[in-house]
């Protein structure tokens, strides 16, 4: 009996954890989640709000050039957005362990390709893009915690 309570309250937690991540997630698409780094003398840098941000870089996917540029990187991380609906919409389906899990790492490897993108272009990251990668970790966090089915 003891183990079915711990079962239900970590089912619990993983649910609050995803509900509160999408949330957060959802939140940072009306915060600034860039910036262009400051040059000396030069105008102020553009800020950027996260739903400009995740626009920008979905509909850059269909430019030829980005892709034999270091801005493929920005593409990447357009495509976490569309991954993480996806990744949703298989959590309707408990049987499908092994596609979200397939999800959860490219979105977390698309992070990587954001992080890497800030350092060569180079953009700051501000309370936005934040609370975005928060919101997306609460969210998998979840399929961390579970172990697929037979295991």
């Amino acid at each position: 009996m003891v183990q079915g309570t711990r079962g239900a309250t970590k089912t619990r937690a993983v649910l609050f954890g995803r509900i509160l991540g999408f949330c957060v997630y959802i939140a940072a698409f009306f915060l600034p989640a860039v910036r262009e780094a400051a040059t000396p003398g030069g105008d102020a840098p553009d800020v950027f709000l996260g739903s400009r941000c995740a626009w920008m870089t979905l509909v850059n996917t269909f430019s030829h050039e980005i892709w034999h540029s270091k801005y493929f990187l920005a593409v990447l991380s357009g495509w976490i957005n569309p991954l993480l609906l996806l990744y949703l919409f298989l959590l309707l389906f408990p049987t499908l362990f092994w596609p979200r899990r397939i999800l959860a790492g490219a979105i977390v490897a698309f992070i990587a390709a954001t992080w890497v993108l800030f350092v060569l272009v180079p953009l700051v990251p501000l309370i936005g893009h934040v609370l975005w990668i928060a919101g997306i970790l609460l969210i998998l966090a979840g399929e961390a915690m579970r172990r697929p089915e037979g295991i």
